[in-house]
């Protein structure tokens, strides 16, 4: 049963990320998949519900690379620049992940898009500002709030995805990953 959701999960993904949301059907994927519509509707309700899933996902698996790959590094900064690279690294393993959050956006109801982030930041929340109100406590960090430090850096790391893909991907993601380290951690570190 995981199996077939997980394919139906990729096989949407990749003709979302081709295609685009509206013109992608679930007669398409389900065709592609090999599987009946009332196969597909045990493990989604409708199209909307298809692609947050493709998105929590995708995102999950992210936080949880992040988290295996850090929990380990004792020095907050290098954790933070070893989840800077492997956030950038992820992005450009699963460029179709980013490419239907940048270009549907504007096709997905408003309230569910919004309800969908709200969400999502609350588990980033709590992973990542422990690690901030903690140097924040040692003095390391200037006493900024949380969320601003937060959103500062996801702002920087998409724009430089959004640069990357304006570029055409001609280079490694990766490669940004001390620069994006040095601008943020400049700006909040004494």
């Amino acid at each position: 049963m995981k199996n077939k959701k997980e394919l139906i999960l990729k096989v949407a993904e990749k003709i979302i990320s081709e295609k685009g949301y509206t013109e992608t059907t679930i007669d398409e994927i389900t065709k592609k998949v090999g599987i009946g519509k009332g196969t597909f509707y045990l493990y989604f309700r409708d199209k909307e519900d298809l692609f947050f899933s493709i998105i929590k996902e995708g995102l999950e698996k992210l936080m949880e690379e992040i988290k295996k790959e850090t929990e380990m590094i004792e020095d907050f900064f290098e954790r933070l620049k070893k989840g800077i690279e492997i956030y950038l690294s992820y992005h450009e393993k699963n460029y179709s992940l980013f490419k239907i959050l940048l270009q549907e956006k504007p096709f997905i109801k408003r309230k569910s898009f919004e309800n969908f982030w709200k969400d999502f930041f609350k588990k980033w929340d709590n992973f990542m500002k422990d690690g901030f109100r903690k140097e924040i406590g040692k003095g390391k960090i200037k006493r900024i709030n949380l969320d601003d430090i937060i959103y500062s850096l996801i702002g920087i790391l998409h724009g430089n995805i959004h640069k990357w893909i304006i570029d055409g991907r001609r280079y490694h993601l990766v490669e940004k990953k001390d620069i994006i380290f040095e601008i943020f951690v400049n700006g909040i570190k004494k």
